[in-house]
């Protein structure tokens, strides 16, 4: 099977672009030598990337294939599940926009925006504590009431048994037979419910469900505090949709198409085939078979695929193209996408004297983290094995995209090796040191 898996980057690993200002060839070599790797201890099926600067890509790949079998190498136009950097391509780039437009100020608090929480404590909560992760909102796992052990008992084990026989996390197995609360899931099409899959519905009432989770969990001794959740984004994207008075997916496909994008899209499958989309996971939580076209967070899922936090398939070009836009102060082709002053203020770390360094949606690192780290220095990482990073002094950028969570996230390879900060790191690193083309 690995034969398989060389074979295929030999010979599908061909330049994408070529520029009079390419990178170096030593630059590139040690570039495909790191991904071979990966592709060889199976980290990861397949991969795509781009290494740019403000005036374009200079250099592109594809590696490997879509899964282990070989059949298919990944090719242009192919979609990656992109994970949590839908928070910023997506969810952010659209609070962007609206706070260009005076729609929506970043200090406001979330009450102002969704009159239904004005009266609890996550009402007082600002935009800019969610988008920099400090309103102390906790991560929380939203499915568990609408899931069950078929046979009784425990959802869940630390151990793999008869009963238990899917691994999901590091001693963690599910049931074999699960079902479902069927006044929230189904596995066949009702009249106004979302589909998560192709044998799974979501009624949107679970959205009520979901609020008022959220509420009876908030504890406020927390806000303040860097927490890491995609809950902040699950408000943002409602109160997106609020203010705008329009879906997120249908305002996503009109910011990209102003960058000249045709491949970025949520739930890819009403605009493209299943077989130009890399599989993601086996899922037997929500039991939905080889997750392929769909997204493959669940909390993505339970929102019909548009999640504030997860959803986007697309390209690494086209995710180039965003990289370009921020690098360039928000101007891509000589239109202007976003104003320069609302770039500065959304890649700047306001809490940066309480130890917290991330920007307002962007992902920021404090510069004693290494090469990832710096002020001028920002992206996103996702949970399948994606990321994208980019240095507003030196205008360089990377895309790396790969299907790490296929067919399981178990799957811890692509994180052991730290391959994304490696790219990254060798970019910083080349020959004549200023970390620029």
């Amino acid at each position: 099977m690995v034969r398989k898996i060389v074979l295929c980057f030999i010979v599908w690993a061909s330049a994408l672009s070529s520029s009079a200002r390419d990178i170096p060839e030593c630059v590139r070599v040690k570039l495909d030598s790191m991904i071979d790797d990966g592709l060889k201890c199976r980290a990861f099926p397949g991969a795509s990337l781009v290494v740019g600067d403000r005036d374009g890509i200079r250099y592109a790949r594809h590696y490997g294939c879509h899964d282990y079998s070989g059949k298919r190498p990944v090719a242009d136009g192919d979609l990656f599940d992109v994970a949590s950097c839908t928070k910023v391509l997506s969810t952010t780039f659209a609070v962007m926009r609206l706070y260009d437009q005076g729609k929506l100020k970043v200090m406001e608090a979330v009450g102002r925006y969704l009159p239904e929480l004005a009266a609890t404590p996550v009402g007082g909560i600002s935009l800019r504590e969610l988008l920099t992760h400090t309103s102390g909102l906790r991560a929380q796992v939203f499915y568990t009431p609408l899931v069950r052990n078929a046979a009784g008992g425990s959802m869940f084990s630390g151990k793999r048994t008869a009963a238990y026989p899917h691994q999901v996390g590091k001693n963690y197995y599910v049931a074999g037979e699960i079902a479902y609360d069927t006044a929230y899931l189904c596995s066949t099409s009702r009249p106004g419910w979302r589909q998560a899959a192709d044998d799974l519905y979501v009624n949107p009432a679970v959205d009520t469900l979901i609020l008022g989770q959220i509420v009876r969990d908030y504890k406020p001794a927390r806000r303040g505090s860097y927490l890491y959740s995609d809950t902040n984004f699950l408000l943002l994207k409602m109160i997106v949709e609020r203010v705008s008075g329009r879906p997120l997916d249908e305002l996503t496909r009109e910011l990209f198409a102003e960058l000249d994008c045709t491949d970025t899209y949520y739930n890819p499958l009403q605009y493209r085939d299943k077989r130009n989309c890399l599989p993601t996971e086996t899922d037997y939580i929500l039991g939905r078979g080889t997750v392929q076209g769909y997204v493959h967070d669940e909390l993505g899922a339970l929102m019909g695929g548009v999640g504030g936090n997860a959803g986007l398939f697309t390209t690494a070009r086209d995710m180039a193209r965003f990289c370009e836009m921020i690098l360039g102060g928000g101007t891509y082709a000589g239109r202007q996408v976003l104003t320069r002053k609302t770039v500065e203020l959304f890649t700047e770390s306001p809490y940066t004297e309480q130890g917290v360094w991330r920007g307002l949606g962007f992902d920021k690192r404090d510069p004693k983290t290494g090469e990832l780290g710096g002020e001028t220095r920002f992206g996103h990482t996702g949970f399948t094995g994606t990321i994208f990073w980019m240095d507003s002094r030196t205008g360089v950028y990377m895309v790396f995209l790969t299907n790490a969570v296929h067919p399981t996230r178990v799957n811890n390879k692509l994180n052991a090796s730290m391959l994304r900060t490696k790219i990254w790191e060798t970019l910083c690193c080349m020959p004549d040191s200023s970390g620029s083309f």
